[in-house]
């Protein structure tokens, strides 16, 4: 994804929200947080979006950001006065009974009235803020904020660095408390996202308002971030490079009598090997289905003057086959099959595990590419390629769709 999430104009950052982001974020009319904020600027044009809520505005998925029930805002000295005075301008007096109920100033909250939402306003008068820092960002919001647009409306939104200086601070002055951890957990999610994308960001103008214990602190989130970035990274190229075995069976019927007639396995490196098994071989294997040949298109016949000997097939399973990772895109039937043909042969199924297939490459999706979804991606392919339903070729045709997914989603995150 090379789309940058902050795009830039000749004044301030200037920050849209993207379908991820509002695919989270996303409500009915009148029951979201962007609501809540929208109907804010309309009472308090000149407030800066601060808190939980403008953190979740810089995180971005797969990263989640943390459950919320309110809005902090910052007002400045003037507004915060008015506010606590209960004296506005008429416009904004009209907007504030329309959209809101009674102003608090005892906890300086006011509740939402469509959503039942709390907005908290904060000042330089407020605790444990850093005044002097609060102070900086109203007094210098072409450099501290960028400009968050929220359809018609817009809202300055702190700017990332000065986002982790305020709950850096808190967090430092309370790090054992509810609030102390939720600001350490914001300060984490929003680092994942700026250094996993690329964002640029800089604590030099920021660190003047830390002191050297907050700035060792940092130091300690930072760099467990990039460890928990770095080893995700490992895990996704052990995911794209990680060795498998894929196997097939086709089989006499799908009820509990019925057996493989033909298996198929490979590594995607090496040529597919399979075999046609005889039924005839085997004590008990006499179940056929007339529905199954619709399908794999081998008659009885076939198998019995063609096919091999299951008993020595199981053998040749077990050898190539036990202690491997082993995928199948049909694990229920395929353990089915091949637990009846180690049994008949007198192996422990146990020896070999299919894992499902669908599973593993979901689990690659969503760690690379969260917009993707398997099913789409399944669709895509099936329509260009056609499924053979024989045990080889259709290992060979589980294998081209491996590599199908893995070059989209990995050329999806480039």
């Amino acid at each position: 994804m090379n789309e940058k999430y902050i795009q830039y104009d000749d004044e301030q950052d200037e920050l849209f929200e993207d379908e991820l982001f509002l695919d989270y974020h996303r409500n009915k009319p009148g029951s979201g947080f962007n609501y809540v904020i929208d109907d804010v600027v309309k009472v308090y044009p000149k407030a800066v979006l601060v808190g939980a809520i403008a953190a979740s505005k810089y995180i971005r998925p797969p990263i989640r950001p943390r459950v919320t029930y309110d809005v902090d805002i910052l007002l400045s000295e003037t507004d915060f006065e008015s506010f606590l005075a209960d004296d506005l301008p008429e416009d904004s007096h009209k907007n504030l009974e329309k959209y809101f109920t009674d102003s608090d100033s005892a906890s300086h909250s006011l509740q939402h009235k469509s959503t039942g939402i709390y907005v908290d306003f904060l000042s330089t008068e407020s605790t444990p803020l850093k005044n002097r820092l609060i102070r900086h960002i109203l007094e210098n919001r072409k450099k501290t904020t960028n400009l968050l647009r929220l359809g018609e409306s817009k809202i300055d939104i702190v700017k990332p660095e000065y986002l982790i200086a305020l709950k850096l601070n808190r967090y430092y002055k309370i790090p054992r408390t509810e609030k102390g951890l939720c600001d350490r957990l914001d300060i984490i999610k929003i680092l994942k996202t700026l250094i996993s994308h690329s964002i640029s960001f800089s604590f030099t103008e920021v660190n003047e308002f830390m002191n050297k214990q907050e700035i060792k602190s940092f130091k300690r989130i930072y760099d467990d971030v990039k460890f928990e970035i770095n080893a995700e990274k490992k895990l996704q190229k052990d995911l794209y490079h990680q060795s498998m075995y894929i196997i097939d069976f086709e089989a006499s019927g799908l009820g509990k009598e019925s057996y493989p007639v033909e298996v198929g396995w490979g590594d995607g490196r090496h040529p597919v090997t399979s075999f046609m098994l005889n039924p005839d071989c085997m004590d008990g294997w006499t179940d056929w289905d007339p529905r199954s040949l619709e399908f794999h298109h081998i008659p009885r016949e076939m198998l019995i003057k063609e096919g091999e000997d299951p008993k020595r097939i199981a053998g040749l399973m077990v050898k190539a086959l036990a202690g491997k990772t082993l995928y199948s895109d049909e694990p229920r039937y395929d353990n089915m099959w091949k637990d009846r043909l180690l049994k008949d042969a007198g192996y422990d199924p146990g020896l070999i595990k299919i894992k499902n297939l669908k599973y593993f490459l979901n689990k690659m999706i969503k760690a690379t590419s969260p917009k993707m979804k398997f099913t789409d991606l399944l669709e895509e392919f099936s329509a260009k390629t056609k499924i053979p339903h024989r045990a080889g070729p259709d290992v060979i045709w589980l294998f081209e769709f491996v590599d199908f997914v893995r070059n989209t989603v990995f050329d999806f995150e480039a």
